[in-house]
């Protein structure tokens, strides 16, 4: 051996011995460690898989088991699966109310990431993202997560992500960098994600993805500090995926922490290697140069890795020398093997004559460079078939077998790579039915929250067998027969001209406000926060609206008005068709659907003079519609009407409190009365307060208590400046908007916005049930046509005559 190569190979033997020291000294240092591990834990796991476009197939089972884990190790865990846009304030609000100051606190997730400006976001599953723009409002944001943490002054920060799937939105995007971004991580804080930032991760091909596969199997090793843990992952996944994947590493903790802290250190990743042979090579493979190579091979000639190593020095020189080939070939060299995007076009194989040794490997074509599909035949190898044949084994994608199939119609191992195509197709028509079946549920959630035949009709059309196929039967069946019922009424039942004189005295009975019209500010300033504490981006922008003269509800409907209504019609709500029930309160702030409850029934007690409740959008158009609708000009307020009436002249997020302005709301915290804003709300309008606090649990309830844990009649309170009375709080309202994100784009008269999302509509006001985020003049949210709840309602407008 020359001595250049001894000094070369000593060199990058050192070198490896020195990147395994770390291992060995820490196992020591873990070995002593005695820490309790009595500190208190904390954790939100969040597992989305049900994505409406590009499902994934694992997160879901990498959440339980991972909540299952950390459950094992003392944590108190905030469980959500398949996440939805209006449950991330309550999975924030849980996850900070589990945080105390000095708590460890853990944040995993997995399923789909992206970032967007240098922000990452995690969708939630039912995100309809048709731009960038949508992103903030319909997923969950990186930086709340970590600003939660930090806020609660938690001791110790742990951020786990397998978020870096493909993003199934891209083509809704312009285009940018993929996975996910590059954060700087407060201090006291460790952020590890399954891949380099801007890298795509896997979803595994197992029950797990492989990132959490990797963490899964390395968090209960024993004495082993975070930081060390982390980087065994990044091991087992670098080695799994044939460093295809890398987890990547931010942030540092200031002191140490241990999932399991007693126990002697197992070295289960990167132990030192056996012998002199396995060094040489691990030096050499991870320079990765042909002089590395070339050194190992001059070591150890007929080594263990000997083989690996002619491979690697040929793919290195081939590379090497492909600029210097001239377009004009030998006729007898190897045709190089063809590309990923010309898998599907037939390849003439090698010349028989002609055997691949005879070629140099100075003038052959450089076949790594122009493919990604298999390995380069070393010019050294005698049997060309079996050693391609083994890398395609190796490789085992459906598009090697092709290519070996291309390279070797004839070959030895063609009936084994046709049936390991074979193989691999039906397992991938397996997948897509389980796909299939697992978004089932959702497709037939949102036909029966619809509730017409032709939702019913797509559901069939999409699952002609489904497990739902009877129900959506019944449920067409039934409805057809009551439209046919309801069709009926005007020619088959004369009493229905005796109803009439019930209209004309609801129409009599009405109260209306004058509202004279003005130009106003519409919309949330920029710094007015909303749910989880953020910034309300679906006020803004905040802009001019020129609102017209018209007339609107003095008092929101009542249970008496309504009882009119169904008396004269028969009309029958959602909440008592054929998927009956209306949601209404439970303990700790959970709404349960409950079959049994109606705007007659909504689980509490009323009377005529109460607001009415557990009535959809569509029921209140048919409402309308009774009233004489648009020939009386009757309809929903518009979200610029309902906002500019519930303002009533003033500019603050609620009419009572606040100040108007972001240095004069920052001057009015910190002043000695300050304490007292919340429980103001309790004078002015019915919000969720201490009495309803007391009697279900409920959370984020006003510090205040105006004695009614559930609605109070119509005219309780005081009128706002308007005249109007119960524009905050008591129940929310419906409008006649459909939804959309944010503001942008919003009509500058007050009209009813009716493009985006109309299978939404807005809702306004807040409720009995409300906390401070939605009890705000510019809070606004969406909720579906056939959507009630027992603390939803609406009130009357009337356009003014031209």
């Amino acid at each position: 051996m020359s001595n250049t190569s001894s000094r070369l190979l000593s060199c990058l033997v050192a070198c490896a011995t020195l990147l395994a020291m770390p291992w060995a000294v820490w196992a020591q240092a873990g070995a002593g460690r005695t820490t309790s591990g009595s500190e208190h834990r904390v954790a939100l796991v969040v597992g989305n898989a049900a994505y409406r476009e590009s499902p994934l197939r694992n997160p879901v089972n990498d959440a339980r088991a991972m909540r299952d884990k950390l459950k094992g190790m003392g944590f108190e865990v905030a469980y959500f699966e398949n996440l939805q846009t209006r449950q991330v304030g309550s999975a924030m609000r849980e996850f900070r109310n589990l945080i105390r100051p000095g708590s460890v606190a853990l944040f995993f997730y997995a399923g789909h990431g992206l970032q967007v400006r240098g922000e990452n976001y995690l969708p939630t599953v039912d995100a309809e993202l048709a731009g960038e723009e949508d992103v903030p409002n319909q997923s969950l944001s990186l930086s709340l997560v970590l600003n939660t943490m930090e806020d609660s002054k938690a001791g110790v920060n742990l951020v786990l992500l397998d978020a870096c799937r493909n993003n199934p939105y891209s083509r809704n995007f312009r285009s940018g960098p993929t996975g996910l971004a590059r954060v700087q991580a407060p201090s006291g804080t460790l952020i590890h994600y399954a891949t380099r930032p801007g890298a795509v991760a896997e979803d595994g091909g197992g029950k797990h993805g492989t990132y959490t596969d990797a963490l899964l199997k390395q968090i209960d090793e024993k004495g082993v500090p975070i930081e060390t843990a982390l980087k065994r992952v990044t091991i087992r996944v670098r080695d799994a995926t044939k460093g295809k994947q890398e987890p990547w590493m931010e942030g540092s903790l200031t002191g140490d922490f241990y999932f399991i802290a007693t126990g002697n250190a197992q070295i289960t990743v990167q132990q030192a290697p056996a012998n002199a042979d396995a060094a040489a090579w691990a030096a050499a493979d991870s320079s990765n140069t042909v002089a590395a190579y070339q050194a190992y091979l001059v070591e150890y000639p007929s080594g263990l890795y000997a083989a690996a190593a002619r491979i690697k020095l040929a793919s290195l020189r081939a590379a090497a020398a492909a600029p210097l080939v001239s377009a004009q070939t030998s006729p007898a060299a190897p045709l190089p093997v063809p590309s990923a995007t010309a898998v599907n076009t037939p390849a003439p194989s090698l010349p028989a004559a002609t055997p691949a040794a005879a070629v140099p490997m100075a003038v052959a074509p450089a076949p790594v460079a122009l493919s990604d599909l298999l390995s380069p035949v070393p010019s050294d190898t005698k049997d060309p078939d079996a050693f391609v044949w083994r890398d395609v084994q190796a490789r085992g994608g459906k598009e090697h077998f092709e290519a070996y199939l291309q390279h070797y119609p004839r070959g030895r191992f063609v009936a084994l790579a046709r049936a390991a195509i074979k193989r691999l197709e039906l397992k991938d028509v397996q997948l897509r039915a389980e796909q299939r079946a697992r978004v089932e549920p959702q497709f037939w959630e949102t036909a029966r929250q619809s509730n017409t035949p032709e939702a019913y009709q797509a559901y069939l059309q999409e699952y002609p067998a489904g497990r739902y196929q009877a129900m959506a039967q019944a449920a067409i069946r039934t409805l057809q027969q009551a439209a046919s019922t309801a069709a009926r009424p005007v020619a088959a039942r004369p009493v229905a001209a005796d109803k009439e004189p019930l209209r004309l005295a609801a129409l009599q009975a009405l109260v209306l406000t004058r509202v004279s019209g003005a130009e106003y500010q519409m919309g949330a300033d920029f710094d007015e926060l909303g749910e989880g504490s953020l910034v309300d981006e679906a006020a803004q922008p905040q802009h001019t609206v020129k609102v017209g003269n018209f007339e609107l509800g003095t008092h929101e409907v009542t249970v008496l008005q309504f009882r009119k209504f169904v008396e004269a019609t028969g009309h029958v709500t959602e909440a008592e068709g054929p998927q009956p029930g209306c949601l209404v309160p439970g303990k700790g702030g959970q709404w349960v659907a409950q079959p049994a409850a109606n705007w007659r029934s909504p689980g509490y007690a009323q009377t005529d003079s109460h607001p009415v409740v557990c009535v959809s959008w569509n029921d209140v158009q048919s409402y309308l519609l009774w009233l004489g609708g648009a020939a009386e000009r009757l309809r929903l307020p518009s979200e610029a009407e309902w906002e500019f009436s519930a303002r009533a002249g003033t500019t603050t997020p609620r009419p009572w409190s606040d100040t108007a302005g972001f240095f004069s709301r920052t001057w009015n915290t910190v002043k000695p009365w300050a304490a007292d804003r919340s429980s103001r709300a309790c004078r002015h309008a019915n919000v969720a307060d201490e009495a309803l606090a007391q009697k279900l649990e409920w959370p984020d309830a006003f510090t205040c208590s105006d004695g009614y844990p559930h609605p109070v009649p119509s005219g309780y309170f005081s009128k706002n400046n308007f005249g109007l009375v119960d524009m905050m709080g008591n129940v929310a309202e419906w409008t006649q908007d459909c939804w959309n994100p944010n503001h942008t784009g919003a009509p500058r008269d007050a009209k009813p916005r009716i493009s985006g999302d109309c299978t939404r509509h807005v809702v306004r006001g807040g409720s009995w049930a409300s906390s401070q985020a939605s009890i705000r003049a510019a809070a606004r949210h969406a909720q579906t046509r056939s959507y009630r709840a027992a603390d939803l309602g609406f009130r009357l407008a009337r356009s003014a005559k031209e």
